[in-house]
Order: C-alpha cells, then structure tokens, then sequence
C-alpha cells in the first residue's frame, strides 16, 4: 500500500487512492470517526504517547510535559525537542517519526495490509536539511519514504481534480500551523508545472494561538501582577484556551470570548473581541502579503494575472486571513477558492504518491515541473571585498531537475586539496546556510591554478548533490549531504523501537 502523508505542524494526515482512483483519509484506530492526528508528543514511563491521547491526558494531568511543533526545529543540528524522565534527549526527526509511525499503524490496521512506500509533503521553502531531516523522521518510523512534495503542490494537485478549460495561472496561499507558502502555478491540459515559490517557516496558526495567550496574559497581568506563561504547566493550559479560542472566533456568527480560566491557581474572566485579536495579528498578516508580493515580483507578475487564488491549511480558516487574502489580491469571490482546507495536501499526496509511484489511475493532472525554493553555491573567497562570500550557482525558482558546473582553481603551487563547503540561501537578505562540507583531494600533481571542477544540483524533487572533479585527470568525489550520520542513525532508530506507542 502507497500512501500520502501530510506531516504537518499541529496536525498530521495520511490518505490512501482507493480502489476507484479516489483519494481517502485514512481514520485513527482508536477512533474511526478521527481524521487528524496532532502532532504532539510525551515520552515518559509509559512509553511515547502520540496525537489526541495525549491531548486528552493534559485534560487531567496539565503538567504532563509534551513536545509541540517538533517540524519547525527539523533540520536545525543540535536542537532537542524533547527530554523524556530519563534525562534522554529527542531529536525533531525522533519526534517526527513517532507521529509518522503512528500514522502507519492507523494505515495499516485500517486497511489490512502493510505501507510498502509513502511520499511525505513539505513546506516549499524548506532547505536542504529540512528534507533531508523529513525522510530520516520517515526511515525511523520504518516507512519507506518514496519522495518529498511540497505542500502547495500536493494541494493544487487535489485541486486540480476540479479544474476545467483552457491554461490557467493558479496562485496557492498555504498557510498551516507553522509554515507560510506562496506558490504559483501554471495549470495546462498536459499538467501542471509550477513556476515560483516563496515561503516563511515563522508565519502560522501558532503565531495567532501566542498573540491569544499575549491578550490573556496582559489582562491576568493587570489583576494579579503576574505573567502566567512563566511556568510551564501554566503556559500549557493558556495555550490550549487559545487554541480553543482561536477557533471559536473563526465561526461566523463568533465576535467576543468570555470565558472563566484557572491559571496558577487564580481564577479569571477572560474577556476580548475579534477587534482586538486582529489588530494584534495585523503585523503577521503583512508578512503575509509581504511574501505573497514576492512570489509575484519574482516572475514579473500582478494579482491581474492570476486567474484562481486557491486557500488551503488550516490557518487560512481564520477570518481576519481569508479578508487580508481578498483585499490584497482583489480578486473576484468566485476566483478565490477554498477546496478541504485541512485535508487537501494530504489528499495531493496521496494522488501524487499514485502518480509517480503506483498504478492505480487518477483524475488528477500530472506534477510536471517544481522549481527550486533556494538559492544554491559554495563559500568563495572574494578578494576584493578580502572575505568569504556566498557565490550562487543555481538560482531560485529555476525548475528541476538542475544542474550548474563552474571551474575553480588552487591558489599556491603546492596546494594539494580543495575545500569545498555548499550552501543554501532562501533570499538575498537571508544569511545562508550549510549544508556541509569536504575535502577534495589528494591532488596528484598540484600546481598553481590547477583546476577543480565542481558540479551541484537539485533532484525533481528539490534534494541536493554535488560532485567535484579534477580538471586534468578526471577523477571525481561525488557527495550527498546529511545533517546525521548513518551510524546515528541506526542507533536512534533501535532507542525508537525500545518505545511503546500508545496514540
């Protein structure tokens, strides 16, 4: 069985094609009528505890620690996000690969039959250590990972079970519970090829759920003279009221929440409008259209071009950015779209998993082109600014598969390697990135300027390689690069399977 899954910040879904070429949300085991998994976490004496179950123990023991958000720390070398009772730290990808490994428990005892390969969707601006990090979270969970997608490509591919006519220009606004994306696409009768990208991994639901909790605490502020997000436990539970609140007020008929709240064992009515939760959110909403504008501006492009706006994650539920969404866009209501918000980038993955990798036939359109979501190059040194600089070879929103060569030369007679070090940059006002480095080398007979070769590019599916050559005898060192060893690896993965899952 070939699944696609949704590995998302808050929520996680996995979705299978069906045999009559429909894509299908697979259901929790432990209850049938649940579609999402929380992508929330314990690991303590009773093993690893992963998604509602664990949501609905904070109920009673509020104190219960719990490791959220775990796929906006992916990628990032060194960070824990989680320490179980043990003193043992959890890696993001650990984390990760519980829930994955929870979805393919659901999967499997759903369907009666084993997950063979799953294709796992991304933010489009993730680097090359976020998806290198999202396939290790997937070999931990013992799934073969089949390939990445990004989400607002998994998103318009469901999407586009619906389009009709002629070509069109399709804009994506993915806004989910940690990540932004901005994707533009070209829908054609052969396929769909995308063109552009943008995206920031520090816009979503979360930022609406912390402005909540900053109101709350203000007013518990104002009467006890405290800050109730100091203590973990408190700041727990103030989470989950905004939460709740959050999507209280995305209801229509929703204007005020008046609500008592416990909070470090002091009692308070909360009281705030929709007025006040937007004006506060207004900052995030402009880095919205901020990035949006960038998506256009690379392609030389107006909202006038744009032929459909599709809305999906489920932060585009919010009111106050579904109104941002239409005032900067100035598109007609019947050009704004808004097709499963929860379920559409896994419902694409799914379809996109049968496209490339199964033979069940679909009506979705064919994936034809991605492009790429970073800038790629090496550390030169520039002597005239007498520093190291990053130097771009490939530059963004180029499709791929991609591939650049450039000739670099030694710098002394006797210089007998090369340091090769590849980098990744999101924008031009972003530092970039590593993504490592080596050596080339030993060079046989060094000389003064002797060439080097180095050849790097992206995969259709945005992942890195890099080889280097020497220019006068051929011999090359080709290189992929990981954030974890492999050794690392198996050893984290035999830890995982010592844990019980309970979800």
């Amino acid at each position: 069985m070939i699944v696609g899954i949704d590995l998302g910040t808050t929520f996680s879904l996995i979705s299978y094609i069906n045999a009559g070429g429909v894509p299908t949300l697979i259901p929790s085991k432990r209850d049938p009528q649940r579609f999402q998994t929380a992508s929330v976490v314990h690991v303590g004496e009773r093993g690893a505890i992963v998604g509602d179950l664990v949501e609905e123990l904070l109920q009673e023991e509020p104190s219960l620690p719990v490791c959220r958000f775990a796929k906006l720390g992916m990628g990032k070398s060194g960070v824990t996000a989680f320490t179980d009772h043990l003193g043992q730290a959890y890696s993001p990808e650990a984390i990760s690969s519980l829930v994955l490994r929870k979805l393919k428990e659901d999967a499997e005892a759903a369907l009666g039959e084993p997950v063979t390969g799953a294709v796992i969707t991304v933010p489009a601006n993730f680097n090359e250590a976020q998806r290198q990090a999202t396939v290790n979270a997937g070999r931990l969970a013992d799934i073969p990972v089949l390939g990445l997608v990004e989400e607002p490509l998994a998103a318009a591919t469901f999407f586009g079970l619906n389009i009709k006519g002629g070509e069109k220009l399709i804009f994506v606004f993915d806004i989910g519970g940690g990540t932004l994306d901005a994707t533009i696409l070209s829908a054609t009768p052969d396929g769909l090829y995308a063109i552009a990208t943008e995206g920031a991994d520090n816009i979503g639901g979360k930022n609406f759920d912390e402005l909540i909790m900053g109101i709350v605490a203000d007013q518990f502020r104002g009467q006890f003279g405290l800050d109730p997000r100091g203590e973990a436990e408190t700041a727990q539970r103030l989470r989950m009221f905004a939460t709740q609140s959050k999507i209280a007020l995305s209801e229509p008929a929703a204007s005020v929440v008046s609500k008592p709240l416990i909070l470090a064992g002091k009692s308070l009515r909360v009281t705030f409008n929709r007025s006040q939760f937007e004006a506060a959110a207004e900052p995030w909403l402009e880095a919205c259209q901020e990035v949006c504008e960038r998506a256009l501006k690379s392609q030389s492009l107006s909202w006038d071009d744009i032929d459909d706006l599709v809305l999906t994650g489920g932060s585009s539920l919010v009111p106050c950015v579904e109104r941002k969404v239409r005032e900067m866009s100035a598109l007609q209501p019947a050009r704004i779209r808004r097709e499963q918000p929860h379920a559409s980038i896994a419902y694409g993955a799914a379809l996109l998993a049968e496209q490339f990798h199964g033979t069940k036939q679909t009506a979705a359109p064919p994936l034809r082109q991605q492009v790429t979501s970073n800038e790629l190059g090496l550390r030169v040194f520039d002597p005239k600014e007498r520093k190291a600089v990053f130097h771009a070879m490939i530059e963004k929103n180029v499709p791929v598969p991609t591939t650049a060569r450039q000739t670099f030369y030694t710098q002394k007679a006797d210089q007998t390697s090369l340091s090769i070090e590849l980098l990744q940059r999101k924008d031009p006002f972003t530092p970039p990135e590593t993504l490592g480095q080596f050596n080339f080398g030993p060079i046989r007979r060094p000389e003064l300027n002797h060439p080097v070769t180095v050849e790097l590019g992206y995969d259709g599916t945005g992942r890195v390689a890099v080889t280097a050559s020497d220019g006068r005898t051929g011999e090359s060192v080709a290189r992929e690069f990981s954030q974890q060893a492999e050794a690392d690896l198996t050893a984290l993965h035999a830890r995982l399977q010592k844990l019980s899952l309970s979800a």
